[in-house]
């Protein structure tokens, strides 16, 4: 009898477990929706000639206020943006009201509000736990839901595909396959964040967490562009050893991070100096490495506290307390957060701003600024084809020194023409001085 009972059990459990599978794909397939884009990307090395356009699918997630949350790295020189719902066969535009490259994250907006009647918006959860099993959503090409299995592995930080700030994002793992294309993940029926990356090789992608997308969310929206994520405005380098430690009058049983670099126009800018020694940010104390220990999240760095510290208090024009030790003495300051200051950029690398590349041909010169994205044109392997002069100054040139918002010109190539004859042989060239100037 008791055997029997055991084998009922197991037989409900089971049978429950797959009820709640397929109950969470109910729920949810009013809440996200198919997104077909069609892009148009410059071509940065004849910028008067657009590359051939693309069409990708995206999932877009249904947001409060009628609205759709899209990645901003699949929606990029888009021309075209069409959604379609599972009670429908039609698809329809949608415009982009909010675009914000350091997220990675933007919004679309259906001019038809009854598009949205039978849709029921996500509500993101604020805190999650890593290191658990989570269900994938995905769409497949008629617009029904599947339901893949993943695992949480941990929370780090990386700069977002277009993004200048580092912000956190999950480690998923999965043995199915899935895109990176806006991907909604699970706990249990909790909405924890959304898929942005993912290697089949691997098995492992990237996801942006439930937190940031929130903090993005709650932004208002007067701007087509903009982001609420500040940065912190400075590099830094570990202190592992004791010798250094003493160098720079820093106790052997005291840990800290030296400042190396302070990026120009930046939150740090006029308030940290090279070589001062960061021992508390935010309230928090920094290791040898750059963490402090988070409550939830373990061990985080610097990052996590500037550009997504929110539930500590610090958000986007607030002030982040700092305790240093300069010239061997500890003194705090208060850093104001900003975001990322774009005009800091001398070759621009993470995104274009959405701007079309400007140029300008004269005599059949043609010259252009110097860009990551215009030494690309030369394919995959743009590092080993690339004059090693560029390449030196991509690596280590990139931002503008202080004082300076300035771009590098090129002489991008000659077009054959009888004025310039002789200089066919010209490419890539930097321009130094323009008529003695």
């Amino acid at each position: 009898m008791k055997i029997f009972l055991l084998i009922i059990t197991l037989f409900f459990s089971g049978y429950s477990s797959l009820f709640s599978l397929e109950t969470i794909e109910e729920k949810f397939k009013n809440s996200v929706v198919q997104v077909k884009i069609t892009t148009q990307s410059p071509n940065f090395l004849f910028p008067w000639q657009p590359k051939k356009p693309q069409t990708n699918g995206a999932v877009g997630v249904v947001i409060a206020n009628n609205r759709i949350l899209v990645f901003t790295s699949l929606i990029d020189y888009y021309t075209s943006i069409e959604v379609k719902k599972f009670s429908s066969y039609t698809s329809i535009p949608a415009k982009v009201i909010k675009m914000d490259y350091e997220s990675n994250l933007s919004v679309l907006e259906v001019a038809n509000p009854d598009f949205f009647k039978d849709l029921v918006p996500i509500q993101f959860e604020t805190k999650i736990e890593p290191f658990k099993a989570v269900s994938i959503l995905q769409l497949d090409n008629s617009g029904s839901i599947q339901n893949s299995k993943g695992r949480l592995t941990g929370i780090d930080m990386e700069n977002y595909p277009m993004g200048y700030t580092e912000l956190p994002y999950l480690h998923v793992n999965s043995n199915e396959k899935l895109d990176g294309n806006g991907e909604l993940i699970l706990d249990k029926d909790k909405a924890i964040g959304v898929l942005y990356r993912f290697a089949a090789s691997k098995n492992s992608g990237k996801a942006i967490p439930s937190f940031v997308i929130n903090t993005f969310i709650k932004q208002k929206f007067e701007k087509t562009q903009g982001t609420v994520f500040p940065y912190k405005g400075f590099r830094f380098r570990p202190i592992p050893d004791e010798s250094t430690k003493e160098f720079f009058g820093l106790d052997k049983k005291t840990d800290g991070v030296l400042v190396a670099e302070v990026v120009p126009y930046s939150s740090a800018d006029n308030y940290l100096q090279l070589n001062d020694i960061i021992l508390e940010y935010g309230g928090m104390k920094i290791d040898s490495q750059g963490y402090f220990k988070h409550p939830t999240y373990g061990k985080q760095y610097i990052s996590f506290l500037a550009h997504c510290g929110e539930e500590f208090g610090f958000k986007m024009g607030s002030k982040i307390p700092v305790k240093i030790l300069r010239d061997k003495k500890e003194e705090v300051i208060s850093l104001p957060l900003r975001a990322f200051p774009y005009k800091s950029v001398k070759i621009p690398y993470m995104n274009y701003e959405g701007k079309e590349p400007e140029y300008l041909i004269r005599g059949g010169f043609i010259f252009a600024e110097l860009s990551e994205f215009l030494m690309k044109e030369f394919g995959s392997s743009w590092r080993s084809r690339i004059d090693k002069k560029l390449l030196y100054l991509n690596d280590y040139k990139r931002m503008n020194k202080k004082g300076d918002n300035g771009r590098y010109v090129l002489l991008v190539q000659v077009l054959p023409d009888d004025s310039n004859n002789g200089y066919h042989s010209m490419s890539f060239d930097i321009v130094k001085t323009l008529n003695g100037k």
